[in-house]
C-alpha cells in the first residue's frame, strides 16, 4: 500500500476526516495509480435512506479492492444500526460476496419510511 493511501487511513483512525472524505480521497489515489486491480470497477455500495426520502442520508460506495480491508469499519456501524431497530442481520454475507466479486444484493432491509440497502455492483 502506497504512502499517500496510508496517510489517508491514518487521518481516518484518529477521527481527524469522516469516512466519507477518506473513501473521496482513496477514490482519488485510486483513479490516479497506473496498477490494475481485480475487480476493476465493481463496488460495495451503502445506501440508507431515512423518512421515505428518495435520495439517501448514507451513500458509500467502496472500490472492492477497499472493501475487503475496511470491511471491520463499515460492518460495526451497520450492525450497530440495524440491531438498534431489532434487526438481526447475518453480516457474513458482506465478506463472502466481497470475495465472490459477484453482482449481489447483500441487504435490504426497510422499516416504515427507512430503508438500507448494501449491494455489490
Amino acid at each position: 500500500m502506497n504512502e499517500e493511501k496510508m496517510r489517508v487511513l491514518k487521518l481516518l483512525e484518529e477521527k481527524k476526516i469522516g469516512a466519507a472524505e477518506a473513501m473521496s480521497l482513496l477514490e482519488a489515489l485510486d483513479t490516479s495509480s497506473p496498477e490494475p486491480e481485480a475487480g476493476k470497477g465493481r463496488a460495495l455500495r451503502i445506501r440508507v435512506y431515512e423518512g421515505g426520502a428518495p435520495e439517501p442520508k448514507v451513500n458509500v460506495n467502496v472500490p472492492l479492492g477497499w472493501a475487503k480491508f475496511m470491511l471491520p469499519f463499515i460492518e460495526g456501524k451497520i450492525r450497530s444500526k440495524l440491531e438498534g431497530k431489532g434487526y438481526n442481520v447475518d453480516l457474513g454475507r458482506i465478506q463472502e460476496a466481497i470475495e465472490q466479486q459477484a453482482p449481489m444484493k447483500i441487504v435490504d432491509v426497510q422499516d416504515g419510511g427507512d430503508k438500507v440497502e448494501i449491494f455489490i455492483e
